[in-house]
């Protein structure tokens, strides 16, 4: 049995889809189709029904989905085990970190990190939070690097970099500008750009303001984009001070009810914990032991 052929049949399993299955692991679709079909003649059973062109997995299909799952990660971590006995030159780290966050985490993990590690290179992905911890359940990272609130999350082992607080985000020439305190009425009122569904500023801000629902004109991924709308006074947003560089024309006004966030690097749970990934874990701890002000400085 191929590992990769385990593989190619999670991914099915994950978009019930063919094509977007081999999309995903950049494997054509007549290979993914193959390789099901040989699972299926080895082990002597249908993995999916197929009907008019969709598929979805039989009850046999159901069971060896777990069984899948249990040996893809035990493999992953047997892999790991066996590269920490020998001296292996590279390794690999599969890094998520979310947009808004990447702006000014990047800066802590490159180049200084490999600089202290030259063996280890990070490779690293943009993601939201909760699109991330999928990601990760499912051994397509490392690590995920995440904001949350106080609430640990059940499938993941993690770590405190830091603790902050989100604020009002408004061009510098807002009137909002002014203020000491952004309340929730007044931040009702405006215009707001959000990070999209998927990561944990979405879910945080739209669940802080349920009873009183924000005036969402857009959602975007890209920092620069809200930078533009933010500092040309289209609209606001809400986020880390820390999210725009010394160059924006954006001023933070805390809120008056506050958001918390504790962001954390997260991994597996009951995933080996290799060599390289612990000399991650144990760089994360010193990143607000830096030269640089904490993100909570601001809020101090």
């Amino acid at each position: 049995m191929n590992i990769n052929h385990l593989r190619y049949f999670q991914e099915v399993c994950k978009y019930n889809n063919i094509t977007k299955a081999s999309e995903a692991v950049h494997v054509s679709q007549p290979s993914i189709t193959a390789a099901i079909k040989e699972l299926e003649n080895e082990l002597g059973y249908q993995l999916f029904n197929r009907v008019n062109n969709r598929i979805s997995l039989t009850n046999d299909g159901i069971s060896f989905l777990a069984k899948a799952k249990n040996f893809v990660n035990a493999y992953d971590n047997f892999h790991k085990e066996a590269l920490d006995i020998g001296d292996k030159t590279h390794v690999v780290l599969k890094v998520g970190i979310p947009p808004v966050l990447g702006t000014f985490m990047f800066k802590k993990f490159f180049p200084s990190f490999e600089k202290q590690h030259p063996n280890i290179r990070l490779q690293m992905f943009e993601i939201g939070t909760i699109s991330g911890l999928k990601r990760l359940s499912e051994g397509g990272l490392d690590f995920l690097i995440g904001a949350m609130d106080d609430t640990a999350y059940p499938q993941c082992d993690s770590r405190l970099i830091f603790r902050t607080k989100f604020g009002l985000a408004v061009g510098a020439h807002s009137p909002l500008a002014r203020e000491p305190f952004a309340s929730k009425d007044m931040i009702c009122r405006q215009p707001f750009i959000i990070f999209p569904k998927g990561s944990y500023h979405y879910t945080a801000i739209t669940e802080h303001f349920k009873e009183h629902p924000l005036n969402i004109i857009m959602e975007a991924s890209q920092i620069s984009t809200i930078k533009y709308i933010v500092e040309n006074n289209f609209a606001v947003t809400i986020t880390y001070q820390e999210s725009f560089d010394a160059t924006a024309k954006i001023t933070h006004i805390p809120l008056e009810e506050p958001i918390n966030a504790n962001v954390s690097v997260l991994w597996r749970k009951n995933a080996y914990v290799s060599n390289a990934m612990k000399a991650f874990i144990a760089y994360t701890s010193t990143i607000e032991n830096e030269s640089e002000p904490k993100v909570e400085s601001f809020w101090d």
